[in-house]
């Protein structure tokens, strides 16, 4: 994959040149400082921008558009990165020698006037289109706790302490009843005024087809910013926080949440991935092995790492009556790989599966994608030298890194029909 990067003087373009893929991926990266007040409102934009557009007046239009743009769809998402919230433009495109000539830029065209040529007439979002938005959105809220798992998760971040990751990146039905069309349409307009912007595409393209393409429609509209963003090192100290919420739920769920203190750059970006594949990922892995199958005290057991916010989230699905004993096995489980309870087979099958994973990504132009936006704000390796520093992860750096492990969140979603 040939890699070349433009920079400008508020943007910044990225090319990934590659053959691998009968498509293009073309995707609009803005970085905005975190504001508790911006998830809701981008979640309402998100729904604003993808179901019309200045010459598209309703969801129907846009879904026949698409459809004659060989379903070239616009997504936008939204993501909480520590401190600064990643608001992501995209759109993939067949290449024309599949279609038709001149479909990438029709395509483009499309893209960007979805993204710069909103449904706004005389200051406002076109009423009905903003009355539908609020109601998808509305609805949303009134659905979240229907995944027990997800609403499990997102209560048991919630007792963090004052940093960002305790924050549900879809946002509040409680904000979403302050905002008003004009207050959406004020976001908007400054939303591209303080963002840092990089633009990427990936596939087989003609570069000064798309540069001319890209900053024809961009070079006017953002301003120079700098990226903020920076890493929870998690260096103060914390209570543990403990709580129990019950729910009309035939399975309870349980959350615990480990902080990492102090952790170096090569535990965040090398050893951390390896550490949380023996911990709990996959049936390999040691909750699963030991909490489930052997002690079967959970129906499902999992953990994840988050590097940004230097934490370990463990996801357990489980009978209440079983939560202090599950509770105890996992703060075992930790302990024996803090005492250095780990063998080189487990280490060697975790690195392998890291190996594999990082192989895969070269297979998903999204992949791909999301490995430049950590490199933007992690400073990452390219994945060729990520392989490389796979090998040389040693056993007393997984026993280290487990020492820096201190639990901060116990946290349960009782099911209040689980017995029956």
């Amino acid at each position: 994959m040939k890699y070349k990067k433009y920079e400008y003087d508020n943007y910044n373009i990225h090319f990934l040149k590659t053959d691998k893929f009968k498509s293009i991926f073309v995707s609009m990266i803005l970085i905005n400082d975190f504001e508790k007040g911006a998830l809701t409102k981008n979640s309402l934009l998100r729904r604003l921008l993808t179901t019309s557009a200045e010459n598209l007046k309703d969801e129907t239009e846009v879904l026949k558009k698409e459809y004659d743009l060989y379903n070239s769809n616009v997504f936008i998402s939204n993501s909480i990165y520590n401190n600064v919230i990643v608001t992501d433009f995209s759109i993939e495109v067949l290449e024309d020698k599949y279609t038709e000539k001149g479909l990438l830029k029709k395509a483009l065209d499309y893209f960007f006037d979805k993204i710069f040529k909103p449904n706004i007439k005389n200051g406002k979002f076109d009423e009905n289109n903003y009355t539908l938005a609020v109601k998808s959105l509305n609805d949303f809220y009134d659905r979240e706790k229907e995944n027990k798992r997800r609403y499990a998760y997102i209560k048991a971040c919630e007792l963090l302490d004052d940093e960002y990751f305790k924050y549900n990146s879809s946002g509040y039905k409680k904000d979403l009843e302050k905002i008003t069309n004009k207050k959406m349409v004020d976001y908007y307009n400054n939303l591209f005024k303080c963002a840092n912007c990089n633009i990427f595409v990936i596939g087989s393209f003609d570069e000064e087809e798309l540069l001319n393409i890209i900053n024809g429609r961009v070079r006017d509209k953002l301003h120079k910013n700098k990226n903020n963003f920076t890493l929870n090192c998690n260096e103060n100290k914390f209570e543990l926080k403990e709580k129990i919420d019950i729910e009309n739920n035939n399975q309870s769920n349980l959350i615990l949440i480990y902080k990492i203190l102090n952790m170096t750059d090569r535990e965040r970006n090398v050893i951390l991935p390896v550490f949380n594949r023996i911990l709990g990922v996959g049936n390999n892995s040691k909750l699963f092995r030991n909490v489930r199958e052997s002690k079967s005290l959970a129906y499902d057991i999992r953990s994840s790492a988050y590097r940004d916010g230097s934490l370990i989230i463990i996801e357990a699905g489980i009978d209440s009556k079983s939560m202090n004993e599950t509770v105890n096995s996992i703060k075992e489980e930790i302990e024996n790989l803090k005492n250095g309870n780990i063998n080189g087979e487990e280490l060697e099958e975790a690195k392998i599966f890291r190996r594999r994973t990082l192989k895969q990504f070269e297979d998903d132009n999204e992949s791909i994608l999301y490995i430049k936006i950590n490199s933007i704000l992690f400073g990452d390796d390219d994945l060729d030298e990520r392989k490389e520093s796979l090998k040389t992860v040693k056993r007393d750096e997984i026993i280290s890194l487990a020492k820096k492990l201190e639990l901060n969140v116990v946290y349960m979603l009782k099911g209040e029909t689980e017995n029956e």
